[in-house]
């Protein structure tokens, strides 16, 4: 993954064209500013690790004109989560109707500090447990039959959330029968009941790693069937772990930010934005041929822009 694919430009472009704006109320100030912009101006300040003053610097450099300190940080806290993930989700599919069959999902768990930096490295047992200045975030990624991996939901909790319950909502984001015969691959950590019952009622099989030990064995004939596959497609989980260790390593494992809640905008964002690289990368967005230039008129918080061939 390289950061440069994605400039504050082609985010917004691609935020416009996924998004639905909400229509303007009737009653008080009309707004100056899209969400579409205020997104883009966060997934761009995600991307490059900055914080609000820089990424508004840049913003205004770009733009011509951005919203004040004070406006952006409000209009982000107020950004539902449901929006940065009806950009991932929709995404997602446009990638999938491009890449065609699909091979497997996997799903698993990874965690962003924010707040002060904290060596956990140092720390051990009861210690670690007492620092809450993270998040996690389960994404459920697709395999698809050329190798390529696509986020196709994800969700977000506190910092000591509950991995199991985090999967089963990202796993409400699923369509019936999209996936019809694909398998999930997981860790034991998600050997619930629970996942493996709603991943039959999506027509998805458990490849779900049981836990067992020499004293007890598995009993439930759901968690055996699961086993049993596990043994033939649990290898492939490193991907998914490879693809943390992509996005952290371009975009950092440490937010900039004081408040939990923005962290998890945040924690989706990421995954946001690294299918927004694939989509830059596979099916290219702008033609070499042509420049993109924002329209003059900056009266509808710079919604159109226009392109003039060379």
């Amino acid at each position: 993954m390289r950061r440069s694919k994605l400039n504050l430009k082609v985010i917004f472009k691609i935020t416009q064209a996924v998004i639905t704006e909400k229509p303007l109320s009737s009653r008080g100030r009309p707004r100056t500013y899209s969400d579409a912009l205020i997104i883009a101006i966060f997934l761009y300040q995600i991307l490059r690790n900055l914080s609000y003053r820089e990424v508004l610097e840049e913003a205004s450099f770009v733009f011509g004109q951005a919203p004040a300190l004070s406006t952006y940080h409000y209009r982000v806290s107020k950004l539902p989560k449901k929006l940065i993930k009806e950009i991932l989700k929709r995404l997602a599919q446009k990638l999938l109707s491009k890449e065609g069959k699909v091979n497997f999902l996997i799903a698993d768990g990874t965690g962003f500090s924010y707040l002060d930096l904290y060596p956990l490295r140092f720390f051990r047992g009861l210690e670690v447990r007492r620092v809450k200045a993270h998040i996690r975030v389960v994404p459920v990624i697709v395999v698809t039959a050329s190798g390529k991996r696509v986020v196709l939901t994800a969700e977000t909790g506190g910092s000591y959330a509950s991995e199991v319950k985090l999967l089963t909502e990202a796993l409400g984001d699923i369509e019936p029968a999209a996936f019809q015969g694909a398998h999930l691959i997981a860790d034991r950590c998600y050997d619930s009941i629970d996942i493996i019952r709603k991943l039959r009622k999506l027509k998805i099989r458990p490849a779900i790693r049981v836990k067992e030990t020499f004293r007890k064995g598995v009993r439930h004939p759901l968690r055996k069937r699961s086993k049993v596959l596990w043994e033939g497609f649990g290898r492939n989980r490193y991907l998914i772990e490879s693809l943390f260790g992509t996005v952290k390593l371009k975009m950092g494992s440490h937010f900039r930010v004081k408040r939990e809640e923005i962290a998890q905008k945040m924690g989706l964002g990421v995954f946001a934005l690294y299918n927004m690289y694939l989509w830059v990368t596979l099916f290219v967005l702008l033609s070499p041929f042509q420049v993109l230039r924002l329209s003059p008129d900056f009266s509808n918080s710079f919604s159109t822009f226009r392109f003039y061939n060379l």
